[in-house]
């Protein structure tokens, strides 16, 4: 099974970008959780902590498009220096402003300078992208799921130590350091940076962004309700259960599940279109996450997630597969981030939503507000049946937009 990752990452420079391009995302599976649990500890509210943590998921989704414009445009290297240390700033900005207890006003600038960390998730994908040919681009999509997966295994239950047993920022703190380190390293490979469009004469997507690409948004919002939802609501539910900070470790196991599931479907190579799979795997979500969120306690619901996250990698990997079809080479970045701009406002409403339902209701209201996030990504994607059956399943190594694509307005 793993001949296939292996032949991605013997390309030269693969194995040093992957790697460090790992460390330089380390926050998208610790920072939003360290932010909630900062502020639910610091001020004892779990809608005060959803809602901070709402509103600089928001922030970070609003600058992933003109992020990634300047990446495309100028290149990782010029564009990223800045936000990485307007990022690392706002996140100090935060740490002492939650532990002094300081106006929550204050408390969201930091936050939000915080969220300004560019597009960490898809500088790696860009550079796949980069230096593969599309047939390999499954296999390496595949991999950064699963690679995400160990950041999720790993981030939520050290963060969660960290807050409830040794000290309330240091979840931030740690994951904000690993950013740092990551893009050191990072950015200085420039044998494996996308060209730019200096450098190939292209252009942005513009206003007008491929049906598909707004489709598969919507799904990501969906994914990204689920995720806002959940890990606000495990903390709560695991505090019912008196083990708060066995939240972490309930994380780490649907991150588990969803490792598993990223490692097996990108070993292969599908005979079924990818569009089936695409409807097949977000019903398969829908039921898994309705029963995470009928769990009756924590043993329950440690197994049903090892199960139930072998549905998640497998929806992001087809994703970003079926947006990488469509859009050309020097807009990757571009492309990319409409998907993490939509799973950011899902983060954020399902993390607004569940906060206020928890302190109203309690945990289990939050984990059904995480399961209706489900039937939003079923709905968005069999809504989206007929422009996702036009990609491609065998793209060839120079791909056009398919003149069929309709477009959209932002």
């Amino acid at each position: 099974m793993f001949s296939t990752y292996r032949a991605v990452l013997a390309h030269p420079g693969a194995l040093p970008f992957a790697l460090s391009g790992l460390l330089a995302r380390v926050p998208i599976a610790m920072h939003n959780l360290g932010i909630i649990l900062m502020v639910q500890l610091q001020y004892d509210s779990y809608e005060m902590a959803g809602r901070v943590a709402a509103i600089g998921t928001l922030a970070w989704a609003a600058q992933s498009i003109p992020s990634a414009r300047l990446i495309d445009r100028f290149g990782q290297r010029t564009a990223m220096i800045p936000f990485g240390v307007v990022s690392a700033v706002g996140a100090v900005i935060a740490v002492l402003v939650a532990m002094n207890q300081g106006p929550e006003w204050a408390l969201i600038i930091g936050v939000i300078m915080a969220a300004l960390s560019g597009p960490l998730g898809s500088l790696t994908r860009a550079r796949w992208s980069h230096i593969l040919p599309r047939r390999q681009m499954h296999t390496a999509f595949s991999l950064e799921g699963a690679l995400d997966e160990i950041l999720f295994i790993t981030g939520p239950a050290t963060v969660t130590i960290l807050a409830t047993l040794v000290w309330a920022p240091l979840g931030v703190i740690v994951s904000t350091t690993a950013m740092v380190i990551g893009l050191i390293l990072l950015l200085p490979q420039t044998a494996t940076e996308p060209p730019t469009h200096t450098e190939t004469g292209g252009a942005s997507l513009g206003l007008k962004v491929p049906a598909v690409v707004f489709a598969m948004t919507i799904v990501a919002a969906g994914l990204g309700f689920i995720f806002g939802a959940f890990d606000l609501s495990v903390v709560a539910f695991a505090e019912e259960q008196g083990s708060q900070a066995s939240a972490g470790i309930m994380i780490a196991l649907l991150s588990a599940g969803s490792l598993a599931g990223a490692l097996v479907y990108g070993a292969r190579q599908w005979a079924t279109p990818l569009w089936k799979r695409t409807l097949a795997l977000t019903v398969l979500l829908a039921v898994a996450v309705l029963a995470l969120a009928l769990a009756p306690n924590l043993w329950w619901m440690g197994a049903i997630g090892l199960v139930a996250g072998a549905t998640i990698a497998p929806n992001l990997t087809n994703a970003d597969s079926i947006v990488q079809r469509v859009v050309k080479p020097d807009q990757i970045t571009e492309g990319m981030a409409w998907l993490r701009i939509g799973m950011g406002v899902g983060v954020a409403a399902g993390g607004w939503v569940a906060g206020a339902l928890i302190d109203a209701m309690g945990a289990r209201a939050g984990l059904l507000t995480s399961a209706s996030g489900g039937l939003l990504v079923v709905i968005a994607a069999f809504s989206a049946i007929s422009v996702v059956r036009t990609v491609p399943e065998e793209p060839t190594d120079e791909p056009e937009v398919p003149e069929d694509l309709s477009t959209v307005p932002r």
